[in-house]
């Protein structure tokens, strides 16, 4: 009984960190760290000393080396558990603010739809425009830019991005209700995977969600098309509904 439960946990350790890797270019690293663990367990079992050995002086170095590989990884596993747990600790915040009749949903509505109002605009006139939202600071990503102190509206963020403004290049970066800084440089994605025809602010909004808990906002400068990036993974061409429904639970005090 306890081999079967022991079997299952290591099955469903193994599924969650698949599923939490994949579709990023560390995926084929864990397939191949999979097959090796497989292999060194078949090689203790049949008692095989030489590629024992061998295999498991290989291993011995195996914890370090997954530490440097993964690093992105285990920093954004990091980042989410963190803000999971800050979530249940300040719990009793809000049901301090329901119990005194803040509306911290109508706070969240009202930032929603000035996201979706700039989105929709900007994609309507085909002007291009990157939105970096978070709940938390971001002081290296603001200082590549111009900082702001400026409360969240579709107007200001359509007169940001207008092409003839001189902070249309690079990204607005907009922290809870306040766009902080403008004009921002992004990492870009290193995914060789990636679509040939996906330009450099899709691949600039991609790379900013790799290793955090960003979300990226793209419209294109082509053809209109609003897409999204989160952890890592771009949602191209998403209606309107779809996009509001993402920002919303990003904003959302409990998801």
């Amino acid at each position: 009984m306890v081999d079967i439960i022991d079997v299952l946990i290591a099955a469903y350790l193994v599924y969650f960190v698949y599923k939490y890797v994949k579709g990023t270019v560390a995926v084929n690293i864990f397939i191949g760290i999979i097959i090796f663990f497989i292999l060194y367990t078949l090689v203790t079992e049949l008692d095989m000393r030489l590629l024992g050995l061998m295999l498991g002086s290989v291993a011995g170095l195996g914890l370090l080396g997954i530490m440097i590989i993964f690093q992105p990884e285990i920093r954004r596993f990091l980042l989410m558990v963190g803000d999971r747990t800050l979530k249940s600790r300040y719990e009793f915040v809000d049901k301090f603010f329901k119990q005194t009749g803040l509306d911290t949903s109508a706070h969240t509505e009202r930032l929603t739809e000035e996201i979706i109002a700039a989105s929709t605009s900007l994609g309507k006139t085909k002007m291009g425009g990157l939105m970096i939202l978070t709940k938390n600071a971001v002081p290296d990503l603001v200082k590549t830019g111009k900082e702001l102190d400026a409360k969240v509206s579709s107007i200001l963020l359509e007169n940001i991005f207008f092409k003839n403004a001189p902070l249309h290049d690079g990204a607005v970066v907009i922290q809870n209700d306040k766009v902080v800084a403008a004009s921002c440089i992004l990492p870009v994605s290193s995914n060789p995977d990636l679509a040939a025809n996906l330009g450099l602010r899709h691949r600039a909004g991609l790379g900013a969600t790799e290793n955090t808990d960003l979300l990226a906002v793209i419209i294109s400068e082509e053809n209109g098309e609003i897409s999204y990036a989160w952890e890592g993974k771009i949602f191209r061409n998403v209606t309107t509904q779809e996009l509001r429904l993402k920002v919303s639970k990003y904003f959302s005090i409990f998801d």
